[in-house]
This record gives structure tokens, C-alpha cells and sequence, in this order.
């Protein structure tokens, strides 16, 4: 893994799409969600104007993707300034899409899995309503997403109960835990979304952070991190952990073309 300062002007020539994580990459982190019965309240995060600026200056060049973890809505919201010109969204790790007025989702769940992950949620809920450290559940379609105080041994211990030997994730952001099943990732999203589009993989640069982040980083052509102490597989890093290191490979990007 090298420090984004040695990319070259030759490392950009087959790029075609540039794909970044949201939150600590591009957007501020943090979240603030409580949920009550019949009430839900999320407090989100929004892009810098000037990050704007320079994206679409990069929308000259390339096709712009954002993978998230959080909700299509969401993200429509926090990137509004960008919508939809040459700008693509990938919601809950990559299993559904926005691009130019169009919506799609990528890969099919079927009722068994459905249900398996509805009953994770009301068991978490359920546990919520005796443990003030669960926050709630961020409103998503098939993502289970809940926000906690702190990490929990006994969300990823209820996961692994109803499982049933079943590949599921359950993945700690600092914030929230996301939970699905294991094939349904990032970089899984964002190869099928890049078949959909007639991209080849080494026509691809990824930047992420957090672990839902590194399957996508391993797939793309180009893979930068934005936290090398846990992403060990990337081929560049940043220097601004945490801190929008997205702007930064921005920064890196215009600079070199």
C-alpha cells in the first residue's frame, strides 16, 4: 500500500468511474437517531458546498458513484446538490441503485431470507425496549441498520442464534451495526453494477473506510483507503483518517488532470 501522493497521471488512464463511500469519506460522520413508539427522529449529515464544486468538476471526466449503507432517500438527501447528472447511488451496500431516474435492484431476497431478517429485527427491538444503549433502527428496506451508544456483544450474538448456519455480516461502523447476508456487499453491488454499465473492473476506482467497505475496495482496479490500520488491502491511503479523506483524493484527482 502506497501514500496517495505517489498516484500518477498514468495510474488514471483507464478510469472511467471513481466510486466513494459516504459517511467519513465525503460527508461528515455522525448520526443521531432515537426512536420511540410511533416516532422516529434521524439527524443527518449533509456534502460540503465546496466538495460539490469540485465533484463536478470531476463529472467532466468520469462517472461519479456514492455506496452506502444507508437508505436510497437518504442519500438523495445528502447529495442533493450532485443530483443526478453522471452521478450514480448505491444504497444499502450496494443493493439498490439511482441513476438518472433510474431505480433498480440488484440482486433478489427471497421471502425465507426476508423473514430471517425481519424476526432479527423485532428480536434487537424487542431488546431495545430494556437496554437504553439501543438507539433504533434506521428506516431502510432490507438493510437491518441499529444505532447503539456502544458496541454490543449481544447484537452480533442474537445474528449469529438465528442464523441457522446461514453467511451473515454484522458489522460495528462506531456507530450503528448493519446486518445481511454476507454476499450482499459492496463490492458485489458495485460489480454488478459496473456489468450493468459495460465498465471493466480495472476501469474502477474505490475509496472507503469502514469495514462494509472492503470488498469494494478489493474489487475495484484502483483501491484507496481512507484508514489503513483497517484496510490493509488497498492500494493507496490517505492521510486524513476520519477526516474526509475523500476530499483529499478529490484534491489528488484534480490536481493530476
Amino acid at each position: 500500500m502506497k501514500p496517495l501522493s505517489e498516484l500518477t497521471r498514468e495510474d488514471l488512464a483507464p478510469l472511467k468511474l471513481l466510486c466513494f463511500d459516504c459517511d467519513g469519506v465525503v460527508v461528515t460522520e455522525g448520526t443521531k437517531i432515537s426512536e420511540s413508539e410511533g416516532r422516529l427522529v434521524v439527524e443527518t449529515k449533509v456534502i460540503e458546498s465546496r466538495l460539490v464544486q469540485k465533484l463536478n468538476q470531476l463529472k467532466s471526466k468520469y462517472l461519479l458513484a456514492f455506496s452506502s449503507g444507508r437508505s436510497l432517500l437518504y442519500l438523495t438527501r445528502m447529495f442533493e446538490p450532485l443530483l443526478y447528472d453522471k452521478v450514480i447511488f448505491q444504497a444499502e451496500n450496494g443493493l439498490f441503485f439511482l441513476k438518472e431516474g433510474e431505480l433498480a435492484q440488484l440482486e433478489k431476497l427471497t421471502l425465507e431470507q426476508l423473514e430471517l431478517l425481519k424476526k432479527i429485527k423485532h428480536r434487537i427491538r424487542a431488546l431495545g425496549k430494556s437496554n437504553s444503549d439501543i438507539l433504533g433502527f434506521e428506516p431502510k428496506q432490507f438493510l437491518v441498520t441499529v444505532h447503539c451508544k456502544k458496541e454490543l456483544e449481544i447484537i452480533p450474538q442474537i445474528v449469529k442464534e438465528e442464523a441457522g448456519g446461514q453467511d451473515l455480516y454484522c458489522l460495528w461502523s462506531g456507530e450503528a451495526y448493519d446486518i445481511n447476508f454476507a454476499h450482499l456487499n459492496k463490492g458485489r453491488g458495485l460489480e454488478k453494477l459496473c456489468q450493468k454499465l459495460g465498465i471493466g473492473q480495472n476501469e474502477v476506482m474505490a475509496i472507503g473506510n469502514d469495514p462494509n467497505d472492503r470488498e469494494m475496495i478489493e474489487w475495484a482496479g484502483i483501491g484507496v483507503t481512507s484508514n489503513k490500520e483497517t484496510m490493509g488491502a488497498a492500494d493507496y491511503y490517505t492521510l486524513n483518517k476520519q477526516e474526509l479523506g475523500g476530499e483529499e483524493l478529490v484534491d489528488k484527482l484534480l490536481e493530476l488532470i
